[in-house]
């Protein structure tokens, strides 16, 4: 009887183990506020363990069965801050064949992948909008338009979840001078149903964006002062990663004496994340060479030249890639109608070479995206979104749309 006792109360301690790691302590609040990765759905636990069995090793110990009542067991994969993130690694596994079809949830919900799910800006029908393209589907759809309002810049923060939009009712060149009309900047936060209008500009004559860092987006509005043609007004709009909108400053330029303020230049990052390598760019003889110091090994080498300058330098998160960016090149001879292109150097810091060069193309934004990089593609009054691997070395997609596209602009 007592040796029966024991078996039987062996058999209960197990059971408890098993289903307390399908049940994680719903106490545990750090664990509930985490993103996963869910793999599979099913009726029965024995369905979750033997699909689980058949994953890789490389993640099978990763994995994890959850109860949510007693006909679903879910099959789910990490703990993440945010969505962004658990779409990044689920969208690795997934290009490297370690898992199939997944979502992205929280608390037990599904919701929108915001690595998958990239923005960018296209004709709808007659005017910029903005667009989703998603890296798994391949589809492309509007997500943003509205009335009397053409999309000028696209911005958003490094998650991936907020979205600030600059829009104005019109805007261009008249008798050689730019002008913006009824100009506004929206936020838009995905999985919301609607956005917020932050700020009202009315009429100017200039209107660009830029981050000043990961954490603030700045917003340069400039119009003439009504009192005084010769005067610039400008005006300096900050907001957080969160849209929040921060201390407004003004500057006036006088035309003669300072002449028109121009948007601030691209400044190259020469120095990776993670503080190991650095570019070094030296320009001579027409020429830019670009050097690579592995600062760990104190070594350097030679790993481009170009006959162009230098207009941006990026590196991925991990530091191992480097993407550089050259300005677009005028023919010398204004005879020739050649239209004026740029290169894109793709370079393997780890293993200190050139990858890749894109050339033909006017190269000027680029986003990396995990381990993707997207870059514009212009030439004429065509534009084009590259998608492309840089990990396997090969392109991923090209993102086309009647009328053109761009990752931040069409123009």
């Amino acid at each position: 009887m007592w040796k029966f006792s024991r078996i039987f109360l062996v058999i209960i301690f197990l059971a408890c183990i098993f289903f307390a790691a399908c049940n994680p302590n719903p106490k545990d609040e750090t664990l509930q506020n985490k993103y996963s990765i869910l793999l599979g759905e099913f009726k029965k636990v024995e369905q979750a363990i033997e699909l689980k069995t058949k994953m890789d090793t490389t993640i099978k110990d990763s994995l994890r069965i959850e109860k949510i009542n007693d006909k679903k067991y879910i099959l789910l994969y990490g703990h993440f801050t945010n969505s962004f993130e658990a779409g990044k690694t689920a969208f690795n596994l997934h290009s490297d064949r370690f898992i199939g079809n997944y979502k992205i949830i929280i608390h037990g919900k599904q919701i929108l992948d915001d690595f998958a799910n990239v923005l960018f800006v296209a004709q709808y029908p007659d005017k910029p909008a903005v667009f989703n393209f998603n890296l798994i589907t391949k589809q492309i759809e509007v997500v943003w338009s509205r009335l009397n309002a053409k999309v000028v810049e696209l911005n958003h923060s490094k998650d991936a979840h907020t979205f600030v939009i600059s829009t104005a009712q019109n805007f261009g060149k008249e008798a050689g001078l730019s002008y913006v009309r009824n100009a506004k900047v929206f936020l838009l936060k995905r999985g919301d149903d609607q956005d917020n209008e932050i700020i009202d500009l009315d009429d100017g004559v200039q209107l660009y964006t830029y981050w000043e860092n990961d954490d603030t987006l700045k917003v340069n509005y400039s119009s003439t002062d009504s009192t005084d043609s010769k005067t610039v007004v400008q005006k300096i709009y900050s907001i957080d990663k969160n849209g929040i909108l921060g201390v407004t400053k003004t500057r006036k330029y006088d035309l003669f004496k300072d002449g028109f303020p121009l948007p601030p230049k691209r400044v190259p990052v020469t120095l990776s994340p993670l503080k190991n390598y650095q570019l070094r760019i030296v320009g001579t003889q027409g020429k830019s060479y670009c050097y690579l110091k592995d600062l760990d090994k104190r070594s350097e080498e030679l790993i481009a030249v170009t006959i162009r300058t230098i207009y941006d330098a990026r590196w991925s998160d991990d530091g191992n890639y480097l993407f550089i960016v050259t300005n677009n090149t005028v023919p010398e001879n204004p005879r020739k109608k050649k239209e004026s292109s740029g290169e894109l150097l793709v370079i393997n810091a780890k293993e200190m070479k050139l990858q890749k060069i894109f050339a033909g193309f006017r190269y000027e934004n680029i986003l990396i995206n995990g381990r993707l990089l997207f870059f514009d593609q212009r030439l004429g009054n065509n534009s084009q979104i590259a998608v492309y691997d840089f990990i396997k070395d090969k392109y991923y997609y090209t993102i086309s749309v009647t009328g053109g596209c761009g990752l931040n602009s069409l123009y």
